[in-house]
């Protein structure tokens, strides 16, 4: 079979063009010439030279007809008349020559199976048509005198091998056919797609180019595959012309404080080791006016088995953003700074003028003018909280809070603070559990941890579930001393947890709540743990309750 279909695909002419029709003619007309033009030699007489001369005349002619059209294209119509006539040589060749010649009937097969090839069902009828009368019906009524059912099934073996060698011959160019137009579907399909991808591919292009943030793109050995403009922008003030050292090492990235950036710690480098992380905020380009603050984003793209594909960083310049912050910060500070000393004078006066009731005798007015100095006093020292507060966020933001560091066992210092979160706790009917793994040293400002763990248990206890419970674990480890606080209260979902150390931003759940609060603490809790250089997280979940961990 894979030699049919190699030899049925060789006849394919539709696919070669006029020029392979050209070459079949002129072989076929050599071919079918030697024979006869020899055995004409070998038994000469006047009808036989006429006859053979006519036979090959009628391919000849094909071929002089192919020479004049070479340039035109070959009509359909001729396409069928060629084998045709040549069927039709073979059978006036075979007259000429019988008996000697009868061989030559042979020869038809190759014009049928070229009409075969090109018009199918329809050239292999008009194929076995032909045969039929040009070899098959001279046969019985030259040379036989009386027709017999046995002349006619003898003289019938070439028609009937015809058909037997065109049905097998279909079946093979009907796989071809059908072949040949999934092929030709598969390769418009291909050609649209790759149309397709390649118009993705401009549009991505012109969509990166214009962002006004920078992308690159690296792959899994680190190398730059693709980066827009505004990153070549931004790659331009790290990396200058005048810088000699070209490498990520010697890029100008430097800290909010102007110390540089270390090499492992800069962006490129981390995401080179997989890691993913969100706005880190850094110093691009020399100390001066042309500055500018970069806020990077990185991720990694992942292979279907789960191993790192390449990595994409996103920096985006927050200079403007960044300085306005700054102004916002300092103007806070001052005005909270400012507040410090009348909320301070408030509280003092309130206390003088209790303490001087005491020496008025008692009365209905005392006892009113007592209530209000309380209610003074009360929300005076809340106004104060509030104020220490937002001094304390602004200075670990500006990177000015004074840290006091000694060494001391933070276990003991949660104990201390669970115990003075007790009443509270009592009140709401929550349970407290503390659970401390060996003595856990830490250094660290004693002071401003403690406002740390104050500030996470009052929250646990405020927003816990009634009658629940509030535990603590503090144990050491590889990281560093790790500090959990966990409550079973309403929970929040992931875009609220991402919130929640933004300052004053409160989660639905804490503003349906009758607990009041500015969304302060959790701010100022932030950014204590980082002054500290420590990681703070948190963990939660709609009715499961939320856990922060803290590590130093």
């Amino acid at each position: 079979m894979p030699r049919i279909e190699t030899f049925v695909n060789a006849l394919l002419h539709k696919t070669a063009g006029s020029a392979f029709i050209f070459v079949q003619q002129i072989t076929f007309l050599v071919v079918l010439a030697v024979p006869s033009v020899s055995l004409a030699v070998s038994a000469p007489g006047p009808s036989t030279w006429t006859l053979v001369a006519v036979g090959l005349s009628l391919p000849a002619a094909g071929v002089v007809l192919l020479l004049w059209l070479r340039s035109r294209g070959v009509p359909r119509r001729l396409e069928v008349l060629l084998p045709t006539t040549s069927i039709v040589a073979c059978g006036i060749c075979r007259i000429a020559t019988y008996p000697d010649g009868a061989m030559l009937s042979t020869l038809v097969l190759v014009p049928s199976l070229w009409l075969v090839a090109r018009f199918r069902v329809r050239g292999a009828v008009v194929a076995t048509v032909t045969v039929i009368v040009s070899v098959t019906l001279p046969s019985l009524v030259l040379y036989v005198e009386d027709v017999t059912f046995t002349d006619v099934a003898r003289y019938s073996g070439l028609p009937v091998t015809l058909v037997l060698i065109c049905a097998a011959v279909l079946g093979p160019l009907q796989q071809l056919e059908a072949s040949r137009r999934t092929a030709e579907r598969a390769l418009v399909r291909e050609q649209e797609l790759r149309q397709d991808v390649e118009k993705s591919d401009r549009r991505l292009a012109g969509v990166l180019e214009n962002l006004n943030v920078g992308v690159l793109v690296m792959d899994a050995e680190g190398h730059d595959v693709m980066m827009n403009k505004a990153q070549r922008e931004i790659h331009a003030i790290v990396s200058p012309d005048s810088n000699t050292d070209r490498t990520e090492a010697g890029h100008l990235i430097f800290h909010s404080d102007g110390s540089p950036v270390e090499p492992e710690a800069r962006p490129a480098v981390r995401a080179n080791r997989g890691e993913d992380f969100d706005r880190f905020v850094f110093l691009a380009g020399a100390p001066g006016a042309d500055q500018r603050t970069i806020s990077c984003s990185s991720r990694a793209v992942l292979k279907p088995d789960g191993s790192r594909e390449s990595a994409v960083l996103i920096f985006r310049d927050v200079t403007e953003e960044h300085s306005a912050l700054e102004i916002q910060r300092k103007v806070i500070a001052s005005v909270s700074h400012e507040m410090r000393t009348p909320l301070t004078s408030m509280i003092g006066f309130a206390d003088l003028a209790d303490d001087a009731l005491e020496d008025i005798p008692w009365s209905s007015q005392r006892g009113v003018a007592s209530e209000h100095l309380a209610v003074i006093r009360r929300n005076g020292e809340k106004l104060e909280r509030l104020v220490r507060d937002l001094l304390d966020e602004q200075q670990a933001a500006l990177r000015v809070m004074t840290l006091n560091k000694e060494p001391f066992d933070i276990g003991l210092l949660v104990s201390q603070c669970l115990e003075a979160a007790r009443p509270s706790a009592v009140r709401h009917g929550i349970q407290l559990d503390v659970e401390s793994r060996g003595p856990c040293v830490v250094s660290a400002d004693r002071s401003r941890i403690t406002q740390v763990l104050d500030n996470l248990i009052e929250n646990a206890v405020k927003y816990g579930r009634e009658d629940g419970r509030v535990s603590v674990t503090v144990r050491q480890t590889a990281e560093g001393a790790v500090v959990e606080v966990a409550d079973d209260g309403p929970g929040m979902t992931q875009k609220e947890a991402s919130q929640v150390f933004v300052p004053f931003y409160r989660a639905a759940s804490a503003r349906r709540s009758v607990v009041g609060g500015a969304g302060l603490g959790l701010a100022l809790v932030h950014s204590i743990v980082e002054a500290h250089g420590g990681t703070i997280s948190v963990t939660s979940a709609p009715d499961e309750g939320t856990t922060f961990r803290v590590i130093l």
